[in-house]
């Protein structure tokens, strides 16, 4: 005879059957709208922290990054320069100096000459080549008051480092000379100063207009700043990638343009669409949490498709030889995939925590509904 009590245990609960059914039939989005309703404060709060770091971290791509990258290495230009290298010793030189004299070359030589000796101390310099030491009349100008000097760097040696200190240090009005110095190194410092201030003061303009626009177009103050929430974040975190791959390969600096310039766009135009959703859903008459899982559900998918198309897109210039292009790759992936993560995390942890409240500071009358 069969224990009803021992029978029992094997009879499925029919609750834990419709809970498991539904959570199967739950979709993946929904889900994780759901979850990030739920748990609001803590997704948002980590998000705030992991930005700050990114923050504190990614800043050291500026000190990192190189501004050449143009030369396919396999090719054949390359291939001479390593033939040069590696068969005759013969390098580039890591500064070129042009020193223009007071009254001509061969007068004001000792000058011209003191100049260099100092220049000859700077740590990282292993010899120059000028024309005060070769008397070659190619290194002199027609007029005979300008001549030109070659600085060559140890092979350890950092030539950026080095550059920069001559540069700094010996160039400008020097004891009656006029002293001006190029080359490769000079000219890639200049364009790292270059970008970064041209990064702050593009910044400076952009997002005031931008927030301005995004004041009118979303109808409220508090939703127009929701969407800088992923713009920032989204930035400081692929500096903080660029470092990290810095470290490893050479990345260049004009990657940090696209990194500002479509960090911004993205984290704007997915917030748009997340926050327009939600509205939509706010004004179906749901209740805040099933709208923010009804918004990830739906809008999410949209900016998922959108950042994975564009990361596979600009994944494509991966696959070029030159360093300058591949950059562009791992600043595009980068950005695409912290859009979106910050669209589907950040942006719906907010508007649980705002709920109606998306819609203070009105700017526009009427319904703000799309």
């Amino acid at each position: 005879m069969v224990d009803v009590a021992e029978a029992d245990r094997y009879v499925p609960d029919m609750n834990t059957v419709q809970i498991a059914s539904e959570k199967r039939r739950t979709p993946p989005f929904a889900r994780l709208g759901a979850f990030v309703a739920r748990y609001r404060w803590p997704v948002l709060i980590g998000y705030l922290v992991t930005a700050m770091v990114f923050g504190v971290f990614g800043v050291q791509v500026f000190g990192t990054m190189k501004s050449e990258g143009f030369i396919d290495p396999g090719g054949e230009a390359a291939r001479a320069a390593t033939v040069l290298q590696d068969d005759f010793g013969t390098t580039d030189p890591a500064v070129v100096v042009v020193i223009q004299t007071p009254t001509d070359v061969d007068t004001d030589a000792a000058a011209a000459t003191a100049l260099l000796d100092e220049v000859a101390t700077v740590p990282g310099v292993e010899g120059i080549v000028s024309y005060w030491s070769t008397g070659s009349p190619q290194l002199r100008s027609e007029d005979g008051r300008t001549a030109q000097a070659f600085i060559y760097g140890d092979p350890d040696a950092d030539r950026e480092q080095l550059a920069s200190d001559i540069v700094d240090n010996y160039t400008g009005q020097r004891e009656g000379l006029d002293v001006y110095a190029f080359g490769g190194e000079v000219i890639g410092n200049a364009f790292t100063e270059l970008i970064s201030g041209d990064i702050a003061r593009a910044e400076s303009i952009a997002v005031p207009l931008t927030a301005i626009l995004l004041i009118f177009v979303l109808g409220s103050v508090v939703a127009a700043g929701l969407p800088f929430l992923v713009a920032i974040g989204t930035i400081l975190g692929s500096f903080l990638v660029l470092y990290l791959i810095s470290l490893a390969t050479d990345v260049s600096i004009f990657s940090l343009n696209l990194v500002t310039g479509l960090g911004l766009a993205l984290g704007i135009d997915y917030a748009l669409l997340i926050i327009n959703r939600f509205r939509e859903e706010l004004s179906a008459g749901r209740a805040v949490p099933d709208a923010v899982a009804t918004t990830v559900n739906t809008a999410g998918k949209t900016v998922f498709v959108s950042g994975l198309t564009v990361a596979v897109a600009l994944a494509s210039l991966l696959f070029f030889p030159q360093y300058f292009l591949r950059s562009f790759g791992y600043a595009g992936i980068a950005v695409s995939v912290l859009a979106v993560l910050g669209a589907l995390t950040a942006i719906p942890a907010l508007l649980a925590i705002l709920g109606p409240r998306i819609n203070k500071l009105k700017v526009r009358r009427g319904d703000l509904t799309p």
